[in-house]
C-alpha cells in the first residue's frame, strides 16, 4: 500500500496542476495582457502537450517500465516550474514552451501511475487501488486552488500565476525522493525475463504468485519479452480499444474539465464576485476529496458500472439547472450548491472509474500502448472542448449544458447495454473473451 501511495503522488502533481492553470488564468491575462485567443493559446497548449505526452508514454512504458516513466516526468516537471517560478521569466513564448513542457509530463503520469496501480493490486482491491490516483488528483485540485485564492488575496493580480506553477516543483521534488523507494513492477520485469528480480520485488510489495504472475492460460499472463511486441490496433483487440474509446469520450462530455478550466468564467457570468468566485473553488475542491473517497470504497463493492450509471443521471440533472439558472443571475449560493452537487456526482463516479477503467481493459501484452490511447482520446477531447466552450458560451449562456447534460443520459443507455462489469475479475479484455459477453 505505500509503494502505491508513493505512485499515486503523480495524480496530485496532475491534479495541482489543474487547479493552478484554472486559478493562474486571469493573472496571466493581466501580467502578459494577452487577449481572449491568445489566453486560449497559452491554456490548451500544455492540453496539447498531455496528448503528445500521453502517445510518448504509451510507446515507451512498456519498454523502459512504469517506475522510470513517473520518475522522468516528475524530473522535467520539477524543472519546467522552477523556471516557470523565476523572476526573470518574462517572455510569454518561454511560458507558452514550459506549459507544453508541463503538460507532455502530466500526459506519462496519466499512463504510467494508473499501470502501476492496477498491476500491483489484488483483483478484489484494484478498483480502491487505482482509484487512489483520482483522490490524488482531487486532493492536488483542491490544493492548486487553495495556493490560487491564498495568492489572490497576498499578490497584485498580474503577479500570483507564478506562485500557483511555481507550487508544483515541491510535489514533484518529493516524488521523485520518494521513488527511490518504490521497486519496479514485478510483471513488467517478468516479461522482460527478469524473473529473479520480479520475484524479489513482489516480495517486497507483499504480492502473491497469483498477484503478479497469473500462469494459468490467461492472455494477460506476461510469458516473454515478444509480447511487449505485439500491435495494440488488431481485430483481436478491438472491443477494449472502442470501450477505451467510449469511456474517455463520455468523461468529457460530461463537461468536468470545461467547469475545471472556467469555474471562475462561469461564476464571473452568473454575477459572482472576484475574490467569492476563489473562495467557491476552494470549497468546491475540498469537497471534491471527500465524495473521491467516497467513489474508492464502493468502486470495488458496487461495481463500475452501477457508478458511472448514478452518477451520469445526477450530473445530468445538475447540469440542466445550471444551464436554466445561469442567465437569470440568482444568488451565487445556488450555483454553488449546483456545482457542489454536479462535482459530487462526478467524482463518485466518473471520477473514480475513468483511470480504473482505462487500466482494466487491455492485456499485458498491449497495456502500455492501450493505457496511452484511451488516455490520448481523453485529452484530445479535452483540448477541443476546452477551445470550443467559450465560443458557445459567448453565443447562449446555457446551450453547453444542455449539451453535456444529453451526453450524460445517452452515456446512461450505453453504459447499461455495452460495459462489462470488470469488478473484481482479471486484467484485460479481447474481443472474444467470455467476459465481454457477460
Amino acid at each position: 500500500m505505500l509503494a502505491a501511495c508513493v505512485c499515486s503522488l503523480g495524480g496530485l502533481i496532475f491534479g495541482y496542476d489543474l487547479g493552478a492553470l484554472s486559478a493562474a488564468n486571469q493573472s496571466l491575462r493581466q501580467h502578459f495582457g494577452l487577449s481572449s485567443a491568445s489566453l486560449g493559446l497559452t491554456v490548451s497548449l500544455s492540453l496539447w502537450g498531455t496528448i503528445c505526452g500521453a502517445l510518448l508514454a504509451g510507446r515507451i512504458v512498456d519498454r523502459v517500465g512504469r517506475r522510470n516513466v513517473i520518475g522522468g516526468c516528475a524530473l522535467f516537471y520539477a524543472l519546467a516550474c522552477g523556471m516557470l517560478a523565476q523572476s526573470l521569466l518574462t517572455s510569454w513564448i518561454l511560458v507558452l514552451g514550459l506549459r507544453f513542457l508541463t503538460g507532455i509530463t502530466i500526459g506519462g503520469f496519466t499512463v504510467g501511475c494508473p499501470l502501476y496501480l492496477a498491476e500491483l493490486a489484488p483483483n478484489a482491491l484494484r478498483g480502491r487501488f487505482v482509484s487512489l490516483f483520482q483522490f490524488q488528483v482531487a486532493t492536488g485540485v483542491a490544493l492548486g486552488f487553495g495556493v490560487g485564492s491564498l495568492s489572490a488575496h497576498l499578490f497584485s493580480t498580474h503577479l500570483f500565476w507564478r506562485w500557483c506553477f511555481g507550487g508544483g516543483a515541491v510535489f514533484s521534488c518529493s516524488l521523485l525522493f520518494l521513488l527511490r523507494f518504490m521497486p519496479e513492477e514485478p510483471r513488467w520485469l517478468a516479461a522482460k525475463g527478469e524473473w529473479q528480480r520480479a520475484g524479489a520485488n513482489a516480495e517486497l510489495l507483499g504480492l502473491s504468485y497469483a498477484d503478479w504472475h497469473p500462469d494459468d492460460g490467461k492472455h494477460d499472463a506476461p510469458q516473454s519479452p515478444a509480447t511487449l511486441a505485439e500491435r495494440l490496433f488488431s481485430p483481436k483487440y478491438a472491443r477494449p480499444i472502442l470501450l477505451a474509446t467510449s469511456v474517455a469520450l463520455f468523461n468529457q462530455l460530461s463537461g468536468a474539465n470545461v467547469l475545471l478550466f472556467y469555474l471562475l468564467d462561469v461564476l464571473s457570468s452568473a454575477g459572482v464576485d472576484h475574490l467569492s468566485s476563489h473562495t467557491c473553488t476552494v470549497v468546491i475542491s475540498c469537497l471534491n476529496i471527500g465524495t473521491t473517497l467516497l467513489g474508492m470504497l464502493y468502486v470495488d463493492k458496487v461495481g463500475r458500472k452501477p457508478l458511472l450509471v448514478w452518477g451520469a443521471a445526477g450530473m445530468s440533472v445538475c447540469l440542466f439547472a445550471l444551464g436554466l439558472s445561469i442567465p437569470h443571475h440568482f444568488a451565487s449560493v445556488w450555483y454553488l450548491l449546483l456545482l457542489i452537487g454536479y462535482n459530487t456526482f462526478f467524482a463518485f463516479s466518473q471520477g473514480t472509474v475513468i483511470w480504473v477503467y482505462l487500466s482494466e481493459l487491455f492485456p499485458f501484452a498491449v497495456r502500455g500502448a492501450g493505457q496511452g490511447y484511451g488516455t490520448s482520446v481523453l485529452w484530445v477531447a479535452t483540448a477541443v472542448l476546452i477551445g470550443v466552450f467559450p465560443i458557445v458560451q459567448n453565443g447562449s449562456s446555457g446551450r453547453s449544458f444542455y449539451f453535456f447534460a444529453t451526453m450524460m443520459i445517452l452515456q446512461i443507455a450505453v453504459v447499461l447495454l455495452w460495459y462489462p462489469e470488470t469488478k473484481g475479475a482479471g486484467l484485460g479484455l479481447t474481443s472474444n473473451s467470455k467476459r465481454d459477453a457477460e
